[in-house]
Protein backbone atom coordinates (compact mmCIF):
# COMPACT_ATOMS: atom_id res chain seq x y z
CA UNK A 1 0.00 0.00 0.00
CA UNK A 2 1.08 3.86 -0.54
CA UNK A 3 2.11 5.44 2.40
CA UNK A 4 3.27 8.99 2.97
CA UNK A 5 3.76 11.82 5.26
CA UNK A 6 1.97 15.11 5.71
CA UNK A 7 0.40 17.69 7.98
CA UNK A 8 -3.47 17.47 8.84
CA UNK A 9 -5.19 20.56 8.97
CA UNK A 10 -7.66 21.12 12.13
CA UNK A 11 -11.40 20.60 11.80
CA UNK A 12 -12.04 24.16 11.37
CA UNK A 13 -9.94 24.30 8.48
CA UNK A 14 -11.21 21.27 6.77
CA UNK A 15 -14.71 22.48 7.27
CA UNK A 16 -13.58 25.25 5.42
CA UNK A 17 -11.94 23.78 2.83
CA UNK A 18 -14.89 21.39 2.32
CA UNK A 19 -17.30 24.85 2.14
CA UNK A 20 -14.99 25.80 -0.36
CA UNK A 21 -15.48 22.42 -2.42
CA UNK A 22 -18.87 22.60 -2.65
CA UNK A 23 -18.98 25.91 -3.97
CA UNK A 24 -16.76 24.27 -6.57
CA UNK A 25 -18.78 21.16 -7.26
CA UNK A 26 -21.88 23.80 -7.85
CA UNK A 27 -19.89 24.33 -11.38
CA UNK A 28 -21.07 20.83 -12.39
CA UNK A 29 -17.77 20.05 -13.54
CA UNK A 30 -16.72 15.89 -13.46
CA UNK A 31 -14.17 15.20 -10.50
CA UNK A 32 -13.79 12.46 -7.85
CA UNK A 33 -13.90 15.37 -4.75
CA UNK A 34 -11.28 14.35 -2.04
CA UNK A 35 -13.30 13.30 1.46
CA UNK A 36 -13.24 15.99 4.07
CA UNK A 37 -11.24 13.74 6.10
CA UNK A 38 -8.63 13.14 3.84
CA UNK A 39 -7.49 16.75 3.20
CA UNK A 40 -3.69 16.74 3.98
CA UNK A 41 -0.74 18.61 2.59
CA UNK A 42 1.86 15.78 1.82
CA UNK A 43 5.05 16.40 2.84
CA UNK A 44 6.47 13.20 1.86
CA UNK A 45 5.30 10.65 -0.22
CA UNK A 46 6.99 7.23 0.70
CA UNK A 47 5.26 4.93 -2.13
CA UNK A 48 4.27 1.39 -2.11
CA UNK A 49 5.20 0.18 1.41
CA UNK A 50 4.55 -3.60 2.84
CA UNK A 51 3.86 -3.58 6.67
CA UNK A 52 7.77 -4.53 7.69
CA UNK A 53 9.07 -1.76 5.97
CA UNK A 54 6.39 1.03 7.10
CA UNK A 55 7.44 0.01 10.47
CA UNK A 56 10.51 1.41 10.62
CA UNK A 57 9.61 4.43 9.20
CA UNK A 58 8.16 6.00 12.87
CA UNK A 59 10.94 4.99 14.95
CA UNK A 60 13.40 6.49 11.79
CA UNK A 61 11.65 10.03 11.81
CA UNK A 62 10.93 10.57 16.21
CA UNK A 63 13.14 12.77 16.80
CA UNK A 64 12.07 15.34 13.56
CA UNK A 65 8.71 15.23 14.12
CA UNK A 66 9.14 15.56 17.71
CA UNK A 67 10.75 19.27 16.88
CA UNK A 68 8.36 20.31 14.68
CA UNK A 69 6.40 23.70 14.62
CA UNK A 70 3.10 24.48 13.56
CA UNK A 71 3.94 26.27 10.58
CA UNK A 72 1.62 29.61 9.91
CA UNK A 73 -0.17 28.46 6.36
CA UNK A 74 -2.54 30.59 4.60
CA UNK A 75 -5.30 29.28 2.21
CA UNK A 76 -4.42 31.26 -0.88
CA UNK A 77 -6.84 30.22 -3.85
CA UNK A 78 -6.55 27.39 -6.48
CA UNK A 79 -3.94 25.70 -8.48
CA UNK A 80 -3.84 23.02 -10.63
CA UNK A 81 -1.34 20.13 -11.89
CA UNK A 82 -0.75 18.34 -14.45
CA UNK A 83 -2.90 17.89 -17.60
CA UNK A 84 -5.63 14.78 -19.31
CA UNK A 85 -5.98 16.53 -22.86
CA UNK A 86 -5.62 20.40 -23.35
CA UNK A 87 -7.87 21.83 -20.62
CA UNK A 88 -8.36 19.32 -18.09
CA UNK A 89 -5.97 19.41 -14.21
CA UNK A 90 -5.17 16.01 -13.36
CA UNK A 91 -5.59 17.30 -9.58
CA UNK A 92 -6.52 20.92 -8.42
CA UNK A 93 -5.91 22.36 -5.32
CA UNK A 94 -5.97 25.03 -2.66
CA UNK A 95 -2.68 26.22 -2.18
CA UNK A 96 -0.75 26.63 0.78
CA UNK A 97 1.23 29.74 1.60
CA UNK A 98 4.06 29.29 3.30
CA UNK A 99 5.93 32.52 3.60
CA UNK A 100 8.74 31.03 6.27
CA UNK A 101 9.28 27.74 3.94
CA UNK A 102 8.52 25.82 7.08
CA UNK A 103 7.00 23.23 5.15
CA UNK A 104 9.80 22.97 2.56
CA UNK A 105 12.13 22.53 5.48
CA UNK A 106 9.92 19.81 7.33
CA UNK A 107 10.21 18.01 3.50
CA UNK A 108 14.01 18.41 3.30
CA UNK A 109 14.32 17.16 7.02
CA UNK A 110 12.07 13.93 6.20
CA UNK A 111 14.04 13.68 3.42
CA UNK A 112 17.21 14.18 5.45
CA UNK A 113 16.12 11.18 7.93
CA UNK A 114 15.29 9.05 5.18
CA UNK A 115 17.95 9.30 3.08
CA UNK A 116 16.05 10.18 0.13
CA UNK A 117 16.42 13.22 -2.32
CA UNK A 118 14.17 16.15 -1.80
CA UNK A 119 12.02 17.68 -4.68
CA UNK A 120 12.99 20.77 -6.05
CA UNK A 121 9.69 21.96 -7.24
CA UNK A 122 7.76 20.92 -3.50
CA UNK A 123 4.94 23.31 -3.26
CA UNK A 124 2.66 23.25 -0.28
CA UNK A 125 -1.07 22.14 -1.10
CA UNK A 126 -4.20 20.14 -0.17
CA UNK A 127 -5.48 18.34 -2.95
CA UNK A 128 -9.21 19.23 -3.54
CA UNK A 129 -10.25 16.80 -6.58
CA UNK A 130 -9.48 14.64 -9.49
CA UNK A 131 -10.90 16.34 -12.79
CA UNK A 132 -12.35 13.40 -14.93
CA UNK A 133 -11.61 13.67 -18.91
CA UNK A 134 -14.36 15.03 -20.65
CA UNK A 135 -15.34 14.11 -24.01
CA UNK A 136 -16.26 16.84 -27.36
CA UNK A 137 -20.00 16.19 -26.87
CA UNK A 138 -19.95 16.88 -22.86
CA UNK A 139 -17.26 19.90 -23.47
CA UNK A 140 -19.51 21.12 -26.43
CA UNK A 141 -23.12 21.05 -24.54
CA UNK A 142 -21.29 22.71 -21.60
CA UNK A 143 -22.36 26.15 -20.89
CA UNK A 144 -20.20 29.11 -21.96
CA UNK A 145 -17.37 29.86 -19.47
CA UNK A 146 -18.19 26.66 -17.15
CA UNK A 147 -15.05 24.83 -17.39
CA UNK A 148 -11.43 23.94 -15.66
CA UNK A 149 -9.85 26.87 -16.86
CA UNK A 150 -12.05 29.18 -15.92
CA UNK A 151 -13.23 27.46 -12.44
CA UNK A 152 -9.24 28.17 -11.72
CA UNK A 153 -8.91 31.78 -13.34
CA UNK A 154 -11.69 32.40 -11.10
CA UNK A 155 -10.40 31.16 -8.09
CA UNK A 156 -7.19 31.33 -8.34
CA UNK A 157 -5.89 34.31 -5.82
CA UNK A 158 -9.00 33.46 -3.83
CA UNK A 159 -7.94 33.98 0.20
CA UNK A 160 -9.82 31.21 2.46
CA UNK A 161 -7.73 32.17 5.72
CA UNK A 162 -5.39 30.27 7.94
CA UNK A 163 -4.65 26.75 7.28
CA UNK A 164 -3.98 25.64 10.77
CA UNK A 165 -2.31 22.20 10.71
CA UNK A 166 -2.49 19.87 13.74
CA UNK A 167 -0.73 16.67 13.62
CA UNK A 168 1.94 15.43 11.07
CA UNK A 169 0.96 11.91 10.30
CA UNK A 170 2.04 8.83 8.77
CA UNK A 171 -1.18 7.68 6.09
CA UNK A 172 -1.74 4.78 3.79
CA UNK A 173 -3.86 4.27 1.37
CA UNK A 174 -7.10 2.23 1.42
CA UNK A 175 -9.69 0.69 -0.66
CA UNK A 176 -12.51 2.71 1.49
CA UNK A 177 -13.90 6.14 1.96
CA UNK A 178 -12.34 8.34 3.13
CA UNK A 179 -9.54 6.69 1.08
CA UNK A 180 -6.46 7.01 3.38
CA UNK A 181 -5.73 5.30 7.02
CA UNK A 182 -3.89 7.00 9.87
CA UNK A 183 -0.70 4.74 10.82
CA UNK A 184 0.89 7.45 13.59
CA UNK A 185 0.43 10.41 14.10
CA UNK A 186 2.58 13.48 15.87
CA UNK A 187 0.50 16.25 17.49
CA UNK A 188 1.95 19.71 16.81
CA UNK A 189 2.44 22.40 19.12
Amino acid sequence: MNHFLALRPDGATRDRLHQVAERLRAWDLPATWTHPEDYHLTVLYLGDLDETAASWIAPAIADVAASIRQPSLQLAGLGASGTRGQTVPRTVYAAALDQAGMCYDLHRDLCDCLDDQPQTHFTPHLTICRPQPVTRREQAAAPLFRDWPHLLEANGQADWGACVVEALVLYRSTTRTPRYAEVTRWRLD
